[in-house]
């Protein structure tokens, strides 16, 4: 049996004594190329060694102050790609996730489902599906898109899927390979960085902007050859530049034109996911308008309809139809035709406008709290969105911060969550108030937050 690569052994030197105790809650690791210097490594080496800690959730690196230990309640939660934030106790409030539903959505449910099975051919929802969907649930689909657009959509360009982040599994699926670099903003969504590292697809940190991807940076990269060092060449950008997740930046259609400029140049095909765009009433076109035919853009229905929904659209080049098809096959043959179809009644009769402009009031209400009870704390965000930013001051970490509301029954995640692989992060938590049930929830929880913060400022 081969020997462990060199970077592994130190890997698990390093997480058994931080098993045994050797190595506790927030010890600061030596600085990279100290380690090198000391056990005869190269500092690329010792970088793959920091970066498998974290990845494992054993240690996060902070910019500015170094790689840490991981504090153990947050520790475990932060395992896979730190995808999953801790749970807050069951009485106790999430601000973790950010899934805003309302209150009338579960009557309108269930009419939709005592129509749905009152009338129209149940048989059709037994039966397998095309890879795509029903042309039915596209077009409904297509028309949705092209009323927010104002730019009339195909529905032979569009695929309905099993929920957001199946669509970014197929994809990757479709569009990735194995050691093959894909680019990512320096803070990124955690389900891309999941499926990357269980499919070994290198990601590639672009430095951001105040409006999201530098795509000055971008073509740096990609001209220097930079990216080689991370596997071969860059194949595609991934990037949320309508409403970032978790910075809450919207990328101007200059940047966006520019970002579509370098992509032609250096043959970039570009992935646009729009999780959160729905919130934004003004925003500049999506990528998909700009460069139609490198651009696959992901529309999930989890947050302006509902996440329990697992629908999704994917709009698609059409020279690239068939591997998004195949990968469709490959993944889950097909969205399930009943959930497809009862989202398909909602885009129609304008259900689902309505719920976006009441989820847009009671995101603007909700930052509006935020906002006076973390008044104290320095946080940021954009006023339409369903989360904020908050630094954590020197000398408390971010995990300190995170296990000490996790005590106080409040679920917050660390934004160490979305730095793409070997990236140090902002020390910031972000704090979601989608979740919360009401407005006096959410102050509370925010007043804990807001307690730990200022509690870390003084003396």
């Amino acid at each position: 049996m081969a020997a462990p690569a060199r970077y592994l052994q130190h890997v698990e030197r390093l997480a058994e004594a931080m098993a045994c105790g050797d190595l506790v809650s927030g010890t600061r690791l030596p600085p990279q190329r100290e380690y090198a210097e000391r056990h005869g490594l190269a500092v690329s080496t010792v970088t793959r060694v920091y970066a498998e800690l974290a990845r494992r959730g054993l240690a996060i690196g902070e910019v500015g102050r170094g790689t840490f230990v991981r504090s153990p309640a947050v520790g475990a939660a932060a395992a896979f790609a730190q995808w999953a934030p801790a749970p807050a106790r069951l009485d106790g409030v999430d601000l973790a996730f950010n899934y805003p539903v309302l209150p009338e959505q579960t009557d309108v449910l269930r009419q939709a489902l005592r129509e749905m099975a009152s009338g129209g051919d149940l048989s059709a929802l037994l039966a397998h599906t095309p890879h795509d969907g029903h042309s039915s649930d596209r077009r409904a689909a297509a028309q949705w898109l092209s009323r927010r657009d104002a730019v009339s959509v195909s529905p032979d360009t569009l695929v309905v899927c099993a929920g957001g982040q199946h669509a970014l599994d197929v994809l990757q699926l479709a569009l990735c390979r194995a050691g093959e670099p894909v680019a990512v903003e320096a803070l990124t969504y955690p389900g891309w960085k999941a499926l990357a590292a269980m499919r070994d697809v290198p990601l590639v940190a672009v430095p951001v902007t105040g409006g999201g991807l530098d795509p000055v940076a971008l073509d740096r990269l990609c001209r220097t050859g930079a990216e080689r060092a991370h596997g071969g060449r860059i194949r595609a950008v991934y990037t949320m530049p309508t409403l970032h997740n978790p910075l809450g930046c919207i990328m101007p259609l200059a940047q966006r034109m520019a970002l579509v400029d370098v992509a032609r140049r250096h043959d970039l095909l570009l992935i646009d996911d729009s999780a959160y765009g729905f919130l934004v009433a003004d925003a500049p076109p999506p990528l998909r308008l700009l460069a139609p035919e490198r651009t696959f853009e992901v529309c999930s229905l989890s947050k302006p309809a509902a996440p329990g929904l697992r629908i999704a659209y994917l709009v698609a080049p059409p020279a690239w139809l068939p591997r998004v098809h195949a990968a469709m096959r490959a993944s889950v043959w097909s969205a399930a035709p009943l959930m497809a179809q009862l989202a398909s009644r909602w885009p129609g009769d304008g259900t689902i406008d309505r719920w976006i402009l009441h989820k847009r009031a009671l995101a603007a209400q909700r930052q509006a709290i935020a906002m006076q009870c973390l008044a104290a704390c320095g946080s940021t965000g954009y006023a339409g969105a369903f989360h904020r930013l908050v630094p954590v001051p020197a000398p408390m970490r971010c995990d300190d911060v995170v296990a000490a509301l996790h005590a106080r029954g409040v679920a917050v995640t660390p934004v160490d969550a979305f730095a793409a692989p070997g990236e140090p992060a902002p020390s910031a938590i972000r704090v979601a108030f989608g979740s919360p049930d009401s407005d006096a929830v959410l102050k509370t929880a925010l007043g804990h937050v807001a307690d730990v913060i200022t509690g870390a400022r003084r003396p």
